[in-house]
């Protein structure tokens, strides 16, 4: 797995860190796989094992370690349409089963300042819900101790929601599916009950999950304000702290003495970072915010700051270009707007403090 996939999935994994604890649900007494269910794994194997051992799924399977977020999406979305896949759901959808989506997803395991893991996959209606769209989603969930950072394998999975529903926190336990192959099986519950069971095929699941959390996004369009915005930084060359933002002077902007502030950065040109995250921080007069936002950078850093404005649009109050020469190892250095957003007797003015932690990091 390449890092920038590791730190598109890390920025659903910080997401859901930042969600409130669901409330515990209670585990299902003694979950049982119908026949018709355990019969829908098995086949799954079979066609997994099949197409993976093919000369198109060896080339395609070789790819896919190379591909970003929105390859292997496209890649997964795919796979319903290979014949093989094809044929089993048609198969699947002809049976009589209690589940109302199945899914196959491809399986991933990193490690990036904190372990995850992943099920990048796409869910298609059967039994209850034969005739409903197909979704794409991704579960991930918080593992301690991981240390790889590989698509470890495939996991199929029978659910009791129709595909758009999936989305939401579940608790995963391990489970006995019955079935006699190398897997790691699991049923998925929440406060509404039983979710689902999953069945996962490739090398290192065989000692199954334990006990897991983890959360289902729905994936789709999700236009010019994505609700999961970018986290997680590559590492580069040197480390910064912006360690404060001081409004000396709001923007009166007609809403109150004072402003709703958020910034933006963005290190050597690169990914554009908002802070905080999905929020902003109201500072009047005089205020400081002790921000304490890290950030990695080979040269340089831009820092746009905005006053939210959810009825005529966000301003930009300040602007902040700062390079690796203007600072001083250990040193805190105050930075103005290199733009002077004052107009009228508007006297708007924010000032940032920044503070080199690291430099020549190796």
């Amino acid at each position: 797995m390449n890092d920038t996939l590791k730190i598109q999935l890390a920025n659903y994994v910080s997401a859901y860190r930042s969600m409130p604890s669901p409330a515990p649900a209670e585990r299902p007494s003694n979950p049982v796989l119908t026949e018709n269910e355990k019969k829908v794994f098995m086949e799954a194997e079979k066609a997994w094992a099949a197409y993976s051992s093919s000369p198109e799924g060896k080339k395609e399977l070789a790819a896919v370690e190379n591909m970003d977020l929105p390859e292997l999406r496209a890649y997964v979305a795919g796979l319903p349409d290979k014949p093989v896949f094809s044929k089993l759901i048609k198969w699947i959808r002809s049976l009589d089963l209690p589940d109302s989506s199945f899914s196959i997803g491809l399986y991933v395991e990193a490690e990036l300042v904190i372990g995850f893991s992943g099920t990048l996959g796409v869910a298609v209606g059967v039994g209850n819900s034969a005739g409903a769209q197909s979704c794409e989603f991704l579960s991930v969930s918080l593992e301690v101790g991981l240390q790889a950072g590989a698509l470890a394998g495939v996991q199929f999975g029978l659910w009791n929601q129709a595909p758009a529903e999936l989305e939401g926190n579940a608790t995963g336990v391990e489970l006995d599916l019955g079935i006699e192959f190398e897997m790691s099986g699991a049923f998925y519950f929440n406060t509404s009950g039983l979710r689902g069971a999953t069945l996962t095929l490739g090398v290192g699941v065989e000692d199954g999950i334990a006990v897991v959390e983890c959360y289902t996004f729905i994936l789709g369009d999700q236009g010019a304000d994505p609700y999961i915005k970018p986290v997680v930084q590559p590492r580069k060359s040197n480390f910064l702290i912006i360690e404060s933002l001081k409004c000396v002077h709001p923007s009166n902007d007609g809403a109150g003495d004072e402003n709703e502030i958020y910034f933006i950065f963005q290190a050597d040109g690169d990914t554009a970072y908002p802070y905080p995250t999905y929020d902003y921080f109201s500072m009047k007069e005089g205020d400081t915010w002790q921000c304490g936002r890290s950030v990695w950078f080979n040269s340089s850093v831009a820092v746009t700051v905005y006053d939210e404005d959810g009825t005529s649009g966000n301003d930009v109050v300040g602007t902040f270009s700062i390079s690796l020469s203007q600072l001083k190892l250990g040193t805190s250095v105050t930075f103005k707007s290199t733009k002077d957003y004052s107009s009228g007797f508007d006297k708007v003015e924010y000032t940032i403090n920044v503070k080199l932690i690291a430099q020549n990091v190796s």
